[in-house]
């Protein structure tokens, strides 16, 4: 009947309307604490479906750490072992100058060659502390006269059996009527020729862990001032990249807890040394623990999206880091752009001579 029907429509819209089953339902338990019991909802319902999920993110997430865990742990027990037997190789470098014959020699660009020197058994390391250089030398056959520059290897001191540089030749100019002596007798070095090593040398180095060890002079009372840093700001021009390239290599090789941001001031792009090496370290660790900027005097008219010109107090203020207790900033290059352009810079950001190491 009609009035019938009207109860049962009445009925129907008075009972309450069932509970709709929420998406992402999860059970109140999946494990018994007194019984120690896994417990699943039943299969098929979305707490199951769920579930499952949870549990495999959870436990996908927990080989991924597992597996960062076990590969830093091979990490440094491979640096370590590395360490160790460097520890125990024997040094090159000692009390008496040494001749080292040169064993490849790749060039580069038309002015700058990599030359690998042989050491004097293919067990020994150079024995070459990082921060610090060696004297590479000649005598001149006319004049008698020994002619000796400081250079840093782009080889790191674990590397047995052979040492590597990267020599630029500064030929003859307006500017520098002579050149570079060693640099362009450097240059003319073939396989099997001879040059002569001294050192280490350098009042400064670094001993790992963020910690660099100034050697002070008598006058200042002898002994050394440690700093510690979690940031280390590069400023380097020309050649002066490589005792920065041994630094950041020392530090990324290690592991340190330091963040690194390199400026790299040249001529041409054609003149930037060691680049392929700095953006294979920015690539392998991420721009988060080694960043590289680059400005170019005379920059190609395309293409260039780095700076351009002398290096500035802008420029610093962009890539370096900030003012800090635990900032150092290394530079090297140029006398002049050292005292006319960076010193200055610096000292107007308010970087204080404690945070500033020069090589």
């Amino acid at each position: 009947s009609v009035a019938s029907h009207a109860d049962a429509r009445r009925a129907a819209r008075a009972m309450p309307a069932p509970a709709p089953r929420e998406l992402f339902a999860l059970p109140k338990t999946l494990f018994d604490a007194k019984t120690g019991a896994l417990t699943l909802p039943e299969f098929g319902t979305p707490e199951f479906v769920n579930a499952v999920t949870v549990l495999g993110i959870a436990v996908a997430a927990l080989l991924v750490v597992l597996d960062l865990a076990l590969r830093a742990t091979r990490e440094g027990s491979a640096r370590r072992r590395a360490k160790a037997r460097t520890a125990a190789s024997p040094k090159t470098l000692g009390t008496s100058r040494v001749a080292l014959k040169l064993a490849r020699r790749e060039q580069i660009s038309p002015d700058t060659a990599r030359l690998t020197f042989a050491l004097p058994t293919p067990s020994h390391v150079l024995g070459l502390p990082v921060g610090q250089h060696v004297g590479l030398s000649y005598v001149d056959a006319k004049s008698g006269e020994r002619h000796e520059r400081p250079y840093t290897p782009v080889s790191t001191d674990d590397q047995e059996g052979s040492v590597t540089f990267v020599i630029k030749a500064y030929k003859p100019c307006e500017k520098f009527p002579l050149g570079g002596k060693v640099s362009q007798h450097l240059d003319g070095l073939r396989v099997g020729d001879s040059c002569d090593f001294d050192g280490p040398k350098g009042m400064k180095t670094y001993e790992g862990g963020g910690v660099f060890a100034i050697r002070r002079l008598r006058s200042q009372g002898g002994g050394f001032e440690k700093r510690k840093c979690s940031r280390v700001g590069m400023i380097a021009g020309g050649s002066g990249i490589t005792p920065m390239l041994q630094i950041s290599r020392a530090i990324l090789d290690n592991g340190d807890k330091v963040k690194m941001n390199l400026l790299f001031a040249n001529q041409t792009e054609a003149d930037i040394l060691c680049r392929e090496e700095i953006e294979s370290d920015v690539a392998k660790y991420g721009a988060d623990k080694f960043s590289a900027d680059y400005t170019l005097d005379r920059p190609p008219k395309a293409g260039w999206s780095h700076f351009y010109g002398f290096i500035t107090k802008e420029m610093i203020e962009k890539t370096m880091p900030p003012p800090g207790k635990r900032t150092q900033i290394l530079i090297c290059g140029p006398p002049p752009m050292l005292k006319f352009a960076v010193l200055p810079a610096l000292e107007e950001l308010g970087y204080t001579k404690d945070m500033i190491l020069t090589w």
